[in-house]
Formats: structure tokens, C-alpha cells, sequence
């Protein structure tokens, strides 16, 4: 059963691409059970990350291309034996991604891990003891992260009671950890990107909602699920519908980009050709967000991937066009889990996404 369920939507998804709507299009209506869909989308998360390499083994043993073929790969574990292989069908990425990560031996085998689902707890609606309890009640494993608000857990945990109940959410421990840094570093913080509202979440839970933290999406939908989401998590967020006049202590720019630090969760994204029009886009949104920042405020660039293109080069253009200057890693708290490069640093949470983050102070 999980087998040819995992072959439909691997057909879908060789298709029209896109692993995470293909799961939500099929597993809902299959009549399985949380164990099963577990299963499946194991099954086809290892088939996405190695899909170029299994790939280049149906073509060179001559294998029929089926969805079927592609599962029973996954079952075998066919990407244990790679070792002979060209970088790029080793790793299964894309050239582009595999120039970027052949001098970063530790990332490219990092990136192709399956991570462990993390919980962030809901400091305003529960305690982490509360939760760890309630997990264990449903006989689902919870292990303390090194970030206070992050537990370790399953996938099945997604259908928990601490989440129906907004006990807790799930967020990677890297987003935790840029949501600390901001909570931090500034007493107003201004949420510029904030998406349906993960890190707001976040920093609201974190601080016991006593610092002063504004929101705001372009995105309407999002917007409303933002609105929404801060209601049923006791989040005291001030979402506004339109760009504010006001400025503030730190402007968090969590901006759109490729995803490669999270390839783990998503290893689509090990498959990009290119950053595409991402860097002019955070160009622009980090130029827009400056302009909330008070003198000597904090803006806080942070981006989920490690690509040149949307990193370093993003943060050189912008410093060469505005008089900020580089905060340095000791300005932090859990700082020894900043890896530190020209422009900002990398993430390295031993079990959390690749985050690229630089924070910037605006002079007098």
C-alpha cells in the first residue's frame, strides 16, 4: 500500500514538480494513517533528494523511468553506493549547486540528512515541561534542543494536541535561533517579511510578549493567515496592512530566496540552476526596510540559503551603497553557533537549517 501510494505521487510530482503540493494533493484523501503517511512521505522525500543521482543509475543500467523504479531505489538505498560518481550525481544536486558546495565538505553532506521535525513552544499559552508531557502522552518522543523554546520530535507530532491547541508550532531550530537574535538585539522590532508569521510567533513566545513587535506581508492571503495565526497563539503582534510610518529599534528582513539552507526539508532545492531575480528582489526589500530603521537601529538580514549570489554579494552592494556597519558575532547570545564570513555569518545548529544572517547597524 504505502509503496503504490508513494508511486502516485512521484508520477505527479515528475509531472509538475513540486514535492510538497503533490503530498498535499494524495496522501489527504488515501485513507491512510499517520504511521502510513509518515512512511510515504519518507519514501518520497529520499526519492526528490537523490533524484538526480538515481537518475543517472536508471541511465546507466538501462532501467525502465517509472515512478515504481524511482521508489524501489529509495527502498535499496541506492544512493549508499555513489562514492564513484561525479560530484553533482554523488550528492544528487545540480551543477550550479554543486559548484557552490564542492568547498564546503561539511554542508553538502548535511544538506543531503534527514532533519528531525522541531517544535517551538508557545511560551504564552504553555511551559516546555507541559508540552514534553503531552507528547509523552501520546507516545511521541521529545528531546530539548540547545535553543529554550525547541524541541526535537517526529513528523507524526504535527498532528499532536500541543499543535491543534497552539501549545507549540513547528519551526526549524535555525529560524528559532535568528528569531533569539532579533528578540535580542532591540526593544521595537519591526517583522518586515513576515510571511504567515513563523518568526513572529516566535519572538511573541520568546519574550512573554513584552517587547514591542509590529508585522507586516504584502502578501494579503498571508497576511490574513499572519492575523490569524497571532489570535489563536496568544501572540501580542501588530500586524499592519500597509507599510508604517513609524521606525524602529531592529527591522528583521527575513526576504525570499532560493531555500538551499533548507534542503533537508525541501531538496528541491538542491536542483536550482541559478539564485534567478532573488538577489534584486532582497536588493530591493532590504533598501524599503532600511528606511524603518531608527539612527542607530539594528537591520537584520537574514536568508535560508548559501548561495553567493543571495548573501555575501547582497550584503557587499547594499554596505557600499549605505553608511552601516557589521555587528560582530560576540555582540550575540549563542554566538558559538555562528559560523563567521566577510559579510554576516552561517548558521550551524547541529541540527538546524543553513541560515545566512547579517545585521547591520544604521549610524547617528
Amino acid at each position: 500500500m504505502d509503496e503504490k501510494v508513494a508511486a502516485q505521487v512521484i508520477t505527479k510530482y515528475l509531472k509538475k514538480g513540486n514535492m510538497a503540493r503533490c503530498l498535499r494533493d494524495i496522501l489527504p484523501s488515501a485513507n491512510l494513517s499517520k504511521k502510513q503517511r509518515e512512511d510515504i512521505a519518507d519514501i518520497v522525500h529520499t526519492v526528490v533528494r537523490w533524484k538526480r543521482l538515481f537518475e543517472h543509475i536508471i541511465e546507466t543500467r538501462g532501467l525502465r523511468v517509472s515512478a515504481e523504479t524511482y521508489v524501489k531505489l529509495a527502498r535499496e538505498g541506492a544512493q549508499a553506493d555513489a562514492s564513484s560518481y561525479p560530484f553533482e550525481y554523488r550528492y544528487s544536486c545540480s551543477s550550479y549547486v554543486a559548484n557552490i558546495l564542492k568547498d564546503h565538505g561539511d554542508w553538502v553532506e548535511y544538506l543531503n540528512e534527514t532533519p528531525p521535525t522541531t517544535l517551538c513552544v508557545n511560551f504564552n499559552k504553555s511551559t516546555i515541561d507541559d508540552v514534553i508531557s503531552k507528547l509523552q502522552e501520546e507516545s511521541l518522543p521529545a528531546e530539548r534542543s540547545l535553543l529554550p523554546t525547541a524541541l526535537l520530535t517526529t513528523s507524526i507530532s504535527k498532528y499532536s494536541k500541543v499543535i491543534q491547541e497552539r501549545f507549540a508550532h513547528v519551526q526549524d531550530e535555525s529560524s528559532q535561533l535568528v528569531a533569539f537574535l532579533a528578540a535580542s538585539l532591540g526593544t521595537s522590532l519591526f517583522d518586515f517579511c513576515a510571511g504567515s508569521g513563523g518568526k513572529s510567533l516566535a519572538i511573541a513566545s520568546m519574550t512573554n510578549n513584552k517587547k514591542k513587535l509590529y508585522a507586516y506581508e504584502i502578501n494579503a492571503i498571508k497576511r490574513a493567515t499572519l492575523k490569524q495565526r497571532c489570535s489563536e497563539y496568544n501572540a501580542n503582534v501588530i500586524i499592519e496592512d500597509t507599510l508604517p510610518k513609524k521606525k524602529f529599534d531592529l527591522v528583521l528582513v527575513d526576504a525570499p530566496c532560493t531555500g538551499l539552507g533548507a534542503a533537508r526539508r525541501n531538496p528541491e532545492a538542491k536542483y536550482v540552476e541559478g539564485a534567478d531575480d532573488f538577489p534584486s528582489k532582497q536588493d530591493s526589500i532590504l533598501r524599503q526596510a532600511a528606511t524603518h530603521v531608527k539612527p542607530n537601529g539594528l537591520l537584520f538580514y537574514a536568508v535560508c540559503t548559501i548561495t553567493p549570489q543571495e548573501t555575501s554579494n547582497v550584503l557587499e552592494k547594499f554596505i557600499s551603497d549605505n553608511d552601516y556597519s557589521l555587528l560582530q558575532s560576540e555582540d550575540f547570545p549563542y554566538h558559538e553557533y555562528l559560523l563567521e564570513n566577510k559579510y554576516g555569518f552561517v548558521t550551524r545548529l547541529p541540527r538546524g537549517d543553513l541560515f545566512f544572517i547579517s545585521v547591520l547597524k544604521k549610524p547617528l
